[in-house]
């Protein structure tokens, strides 16, 4: 399977970053507007693990910014909010070609952090449980010098569609 073959579900939009670590691990797919913070893939050859499965680093990775982004949606804040703590139990594998999906089922922010768990799905299996803790920085927080691209996504993905 190659990268062009993603074919993500009805709903799902190009992520739109395409640059540093996501450049590297996507093509990544979410669902603008969803309040589960809907984030997916396509297994692919570079996803894949020495077993042939998809390594356990890529679904964390995807988990993690799904806790992220339900945090902002939640939260109404509007600065990058960093992980401070993730937890993973692995369920079961995913294969090559497999569309895997996060499902964000609770979330609590508070005044400075945000706290949320969820389940990733293959094919409405669960693959892979988590939780996570945010933490939510002061905007003028010069450690997030990154914080103009960060807004335009929170525009694209508050808006309800790629647009």
């Amino acid at each position: 399977m190659d990268d062009t073959a993603s074919n993500p579900p009805e709903g799902f939009i190009p992520f739109p970053v395409d640059f540093g670590f996501v450049g590297l691990i996507g093509p990544l797919y979410a669902m603008p507007g969803d309040a589960q913070a809907r984030f997916g893939f396509r297994v692919m050859e570079k996803h894949l693990n020495p077993a042939g499965i998809c390594h356990g680093g890529m679904t964390m990775a995807v988990a993690d910014m799904a806790v992220g982004f339900a945090a902002l949606t939640a939260s109404k804040v509007r600065v990058f909010p960093p992980s401070i703590n993730n937890t993973f139990d692995f369920l079961a594998p995913a294969q090559l070609g497999d569309w895997l999906e996060t499902r964000v089922t609770f979330v609590n922010p508070t005044r400075s952090m945000a706290f949320a768990d969820g389940i990733m799905h293959c094919d409405e299996k669960p693959i892979l449980r988590f939780n996570g803790i945010c933490k939510f920085p002061r905007p003028d927080d010069s450690r997030f010098a990154g914080q103009e691209k960060f807004n335009k996504l929170i525009e694209i993905f508050n808006s309800g569609s790629g647009d």
